[in-house]
């Protein structure tokens, strides 16, 4: 029998020691969670309907007609972009017999075409032919009304260049979703901003791994070659981390505090800074410079280029990564600067662009996050526990999914 209830997987002396007040004896979610199938598809079902949800890019569809299938949760989506240039998210399924539309990604499209019996949709998804479905060439004699099998449309909206849809519909505005994130980056005038690279790579690690992630407690092991000076990560007279951990609502943030050194962040000399909105006046402020949109969203920020990523559920031990870089605008193209934006680019993905190696920051990461995967097969591996110090966002992240699956499960 499929589980309904979030009891079935958490008891509550789990719940009740991941909750504990004092987060150094507070217990972590056990490895079960990490691996088991049946929870995988608990989430799948559970959570992921019910929030906003990060599947990718406005850049990924460029011009009108561009298209691409993403999933969210199991169910196939189409990312396109339609005849007005905007982004339409339809559910990828032929109201026909229920096959899938788009298979691959595709460029220029003027309709969508069923493979299976060649019915034809908008780049809206509004229904345009059902060829021979009344034996005739128009179907004309017994027509297919439109308003009861064009495609599905998905509630999507963009944020800053990433697209996020809620399947259910029944989720807050994105704007109240992100307010928290909004109020800490809403200065910088990140949708002007430039696609400059994008890249997608598959890592054998569970989804949660990344949001709990959310701390500089790993920096000077995981990031040899980029934050190699512990002294850059905490204050050695006083045991204070150089960054404020922040969690609210369904955002995590790394906000750096005056305890950082300039140091710790490159700063390219030829590249202009992260444009500002012009409404806004300039101030002397510390934003966060590491956030992540719970569920599956990250949007990293250097002193140039903003960093947005998505992650994508695959399996419980498998997660697709799709990664943009975009910079300020008028200067992807010159050639002049673009050893400046490959630094920035190797900083992130190592010199051979390769999330094989070990020597970007991202590698970096996801290299651990496999090994946290194979370690959680491990009967040791339920004994997990969080600094008091540095670790309270990667609780946070825990507890949040808690509540959510909590929500949905019947009393």
């Amino acid at each position: 029998m499929k589980p309904s209830s979030l009891s079935e997987f958490l008891g509550p002396e789990a719940i009740s020691q991941l909750r504990d007040p004092d987060l150094n004896l507070a217990k972590g979610l056990p490895a079960s969670i990490y691996t088991d199938p049946d929870f995988f598809t608990f989430e799948k079902e559970r959570l992921f309907p019910n929030v906003w949800v990060g599947i990718g890019f406005e850049s990924d569809v460029p011009n009108v007609g561009d298209a691409v299938p993403v999933e969210v949760g199991g169910s196939p989506l189409i990312l396109c972009r339609d005849n007005s240039s905007q982004i339409q998210v339809l559910h990828n399924v032929c109201r026909h017999r229920a096959t899938v539309v788009l298979e691959a990604p595709a460029c220029g499209l003027k309709t969508f075409k069923c493979p299976y019996h060649g019915w034809v949709y908008g780049l809206d998804g509004g229904l345009l032919a059902t060829p021979f479905w009344d034996g005739t060439a128009s179907a004309k004699r017994c027509p297919v009304d439109p308003a009861s099998a064009s495609l599905v449309p998905v509630r999507s909206a963009v944020w800053n260049h990433v697209v996020f849809v809620n399947l259910s519909g029944d989720a807050p505005s994105l704007d109240s979703y992100l307010a928290e994130m909004e109020e800490e980056l809403g200065h910088f005038d990140l949708g002007s901003m430039e696609a400059v690279h994008s890249e997608a790579w598959f890592f054998n690690a569970n989804w949660k791994l990344v949001m709990e992630n959310w701390e500089v407690y790993h920096h000077v092991w995981v990031h040899q070659g980029v934050f190699d000076l512990m002294s850059d990560e905490v204050d050695f007279e006083t045991g204070k981390p150089c960054t404020d951990m922040i969690a609210s609502n369904n955002s995590l943030m790394l906000r750096p505090n005056d305890l950082r050194k300039e140091s710790a962040r490159p700063n390219p000399v030829d590249l202009p800074l992260m444009p500002w909105k012009p409404e806004i006046p300039r101030e002397s402020k510390l934003s966060s410079i590491a956030n992540a949109i719970l569920p599956n969203v990250t949007a990293s920020m250097g002193r140039v280029e903003f960093a947005p990523a998505v992650y994508i559920p695959i399996a419980p031990d498998k997660t697709l990564a799709k990664m943009s870089w975009f910079i300020p605008p008028g200067i992807k193209d010159d050639e002049k600067l673009r050893p400046e934006v490959d630094k920035i680019l190797e900083r992130w993905l190592g010199p051979d662009r390769s999330i094989a190696g070990r020597r970007g920051i991202r590698a970096q990461d996801h290299y651990c996050m496999e090994l946290q995967q194979k370690a959680r097969k491990s009967p040791v591996a339920d004994d997990v526990r969080f600094s008091k110090t540095w670790e309270a966002n990667v609780r946070y992240f825990q507890n949040w999914l808690v509540e959510r699956l909590e929500a949905s499960s019947p009393t």
